[in-house]
């Protein structure tokens, strides 16, 4: 019986924190909206993934691309600059930056 309380509670606190992660995300800016509309048509991004991610407490996009050799090109602040990667900054990344979302995904059809 205390196993099962304590997993009630476990997945309550799992639950309430990823709300309150979708909760404080803030919504899509324009450019990313018009982005996605694009992409909603052209054949190139089927199967494409846009991910929203909080780093060193700002907001960022990752667009991955299937088709796309290149894995972190896509890479936008939230005003929609594509960040310019150094040795550091990939690995302050790597270290920091955390997978808030998926904002958007295209079906593979």
């Amino acid at each position: 019986m205390k196993k099962i309380v304590l997993m009630f509670f476990l997945s309550i606190m799992l639950f309430s924190c990823n709300k309150e992660n979708d909760e404080k995300f803030p919504e899509n800016p324009d450019w990313l909206t018009e982005k996605i509309s694009q992409m909603g048509t052209d054949f190139y991004y089927v199967g494409t993934i846009v991910y929203a991610y909080e780093w060193n407490n700002e907001y960022f996009y990752l667009i991955s691309i299937p088709l796309s050799s290149c894995i972190m090109c896509e890479f936008y602040n939230y005003e929609g600059e594509k960040v310019e990667w150094t040795q550091e900054k990939i690995d302050d990344f790597q270290k920091n930056g955390k997978r808030i979302k998926v904002v958007w995904q295209r079906d593979i059809k």
